[in-house]
């Protein structure tokens, strides 16, 4: 995003701090009662997320937190095209850079 953007999310207090950074904050308030299934989405996909996490790898060192987030990204966007799923996988063996073991490790 580019500063000067307007961001439109809820009243959360950490949001304020967007506006030092340059960003417009619009602050709107949800009403859970009025709107049940306004963050439905957002909370199946972290409920999603810490059970790819936990049942995959048992647990998470934060060194490596953004690489879990991004293959469960990855596999997230990518559910529904299954017919693809092999074509992708081998793309991305081909096309990523090599971890070594002190590299995961260290």
């Amino acid at each position: 995003m580019e500063a000067g953007s307007t961001i439109s999310i809820d009243k959360y207090r950490s949001y304020q701090a967007l506006a030092k950074q340059g960003y417009q904050h619009e602050a709107k308030l949800f009403n859970p009662v009025e709107n049940a299934d306004h963050l439905k989405w957002l909370h199946t996909v972290i409920s999603n997320a810490k059970a790819f996490i936990g049942g995959t790898f048992h647990g998470l060192d934060s060194k490596h937190l953004q690489a879990y987030l991004d293959e469960f990204c990855y596999r997230f966007n990518r559910r529904e095209v299954k017919s693809e799923l092999f074509n992708r996988l081998t793309q991305c063996c081909v096309l990523s850079k090599t971890i070594t073991y002190p590299d995961l490790v260290g």
